[in-house]
């Protein structure tokens, strides 16, 4: 999961247009929401041990946030608007309303606690004197506003608005930027957006999924993406390197962990199944039954030892980095230093140059002096 879901993604976003009629606002919402499920994996997935990597990638992700400027951010979100909209008119929209689907399977509780914990994030915040983050492009906004407009019955719009409108309207903003909460209040409404995927109806997400995915992967491809990376490494160029290789590295452990967690929540299926079946026939263990916990126990095995590697990989990829960002300011350092010591040397052989050249022009002088002087004394 390496968006937000919900508030750092569509809500923010949405504001981008506070102008617009809330029937338009609701439809871009919808495009932006959906857009944004097309680049992560489906969150009913996510499981709560996963809560623990969701708050580091919170962490971690902090002063990345903080360092955004709009004159890299708001480009770079139209390119990646960009790769979105070259998905096919027809096929975008029914992601759109797919995607407004699962949003709307959300629990109504669900949907009280993200209100409250968004409230309460923001509360006290002013625009005219918080932290802002940069939003991103509003011309972007205006293109999903339209597809989603042209695809999405108007109704499911306006229910999908219902439903969010109180957590948009708790956001201080102005017309280019949202206020950045603090860092305690960012980790509960990473957790909480977490809570509201996960009760995404499975219907609805399955049928997003299996829809949304081809239509990405048809139009989004890997010649398209590359470029985009230089572009991406340029958006937080306050971000020191040991805080970009943090955040990094907590991005490939929430990564393992959510695998994980589907590993383990197959196991648990295979579980509850078998002992269901023991319970309601009294039996011995059907062979098929112990070679498939057999095969589960062996996949946990093989789930834990893979995430453990990677976690040491990712460690020592973050070690690496940090070395590597030492050793380039250590030599940064050294060369600065030895152009000082040069210039400086420069600046001494110049000064007794001078001295030389004035020494040698005072004897000239003297020399000329004393030459007339005794051309006087034979006259």
């Amino acid at each position: 999961m390496r968006v937000r879901l919900l508030v750092s993604c569509a809500l923010c976003a949405a504001l981008q247009l506070p102008k617009i009629p809330e029937a338009g606002k609701a439809a871009f919402l919808a495009a932006t929401c959906s857009a944004s499920l097309l680049a992560v994996v489906p969150p009913a997935l996510a499981a709560p041990t996963l809560n623990e990597a969701i708050v580091e990638v919170s962490q971690t992700s902090y002063p990345i946030i903080k360092a955004l400027k709009a004159e890299t951010f708001v480009p770079f979100s139209e390119k990646i608007a960009k790769l979105i909209l070259d998905i096919k008119p027809d096929k975008l929209g029914k992601s759109i309303d797919l995607g407004v689907d699962a949003f709307l399977s959300v629990p109504p509780e669900k949907l009280a606690a993200l209100n409250t914990v968004v409230k309460d994030s923001f509360a006290g915040l002013e625009a005219s004197s918080c932290t802002l983050v940069p939003l991103p492009s509003s011309a972007a906004a205006s293109k999903f506003k339209d597809v989603a407009t042209a695809s999405v019955d108007a109704a499911k719009l306006k229910a999908f608005a219902d439903a969010y409108g109180p957590a948009l309207a708790a956001l201080p903003k102005t017309e280019t930027a949202i206020c950045l909460p603090s860092a305690d209040a960012l980790d509960k409404l990473s957790l909480a957006q977490a809570d509201v995927g996960r009760s995404f109806g499975a219907e609805e997400s399955k049928k997003f999924a299996a829809y949304a995915t081809p239509a990405l992967k048809g139009s989004v491809s890997i010649g398209k993406v590359l470029p985009l990376l230089d572009d991406a490494k340029k958006l937080a160029p306050a971000a020191t390197p040991k805080e970009k290789a943090a955040f990094q590295a907590a991005g490939k452990r929430i990564e393992l962990a959510a695998k994980a967690e589907k590993q383990q929540l197959a196991i648990a299926k295979v579980s509850a199944a078998r002992e269901t079946a023991a319970a309601n026939k009294p039996q011995p263990v059907d062979p098929a039954e112990a070679a498939a916990a057999r095969q589960a126990a062996a996949a946990e095995a093989k789930a834990r030892a893979q995430e453990q590697a990677a976690e040491q990989k990712a460690k020592q990829e973050a070690l690496a980095a940090e070395i590597k960002a030492k050793q380039e300011q250590a030599a940064g350092k050294a060369k600065a230093q030895k152009e000082a010591a040069e210039q400086e040397a420069a600046e001494k052989a110049k000064e007794r140059a001078q001295a030389e050249l004035q020494r040698i022009a005072e004897l000239k002088a003297k020399a000329a002096a004393i030459a007339e002087a005794k051309a006087a004394a034979k006259r």
